[in-house]
């Protein structure tokens, strides 16, 4: 076994939510099959690692963006602002 250190998940976020979505996200989690708790951390966590690839790649997506103004691609500059 290869000496890989555990992960210790002793702290809390809170979530406040309705009762409605509450009860949406544990039938949901139900139906795939995983705890609600991980199934959280799991979206909470790819969002964060999504939102530090969009902050690195901020220098290329402004020169793309700043190409396509200047070869006059309006759709392709819709679309961009739209995702």
């Amino acid at each position: 076994m290869a000496n890989k250190k555990e992960i210790i998940r002793d702290q809390y976020i809170r979530i406040k939510m309705s009762k409605e979505e509450k009860d949406l996200w544990i039938e949901y989690s139900n139906r795939i099959g995983i705890n609600p708790t991980r199934l959280a951390r799991n979206i909470i966590l790819m969002e964060a690692e999504s939102f530090l690839s969009k902050i690195i790649n901020i220098p290329v997506i402004k020169a793309y963006r700043y190409y396509l103004e200047k070869t006059n691609k309006k759709e392709e500059i819709k679309k961009m602002q739209s995702d």
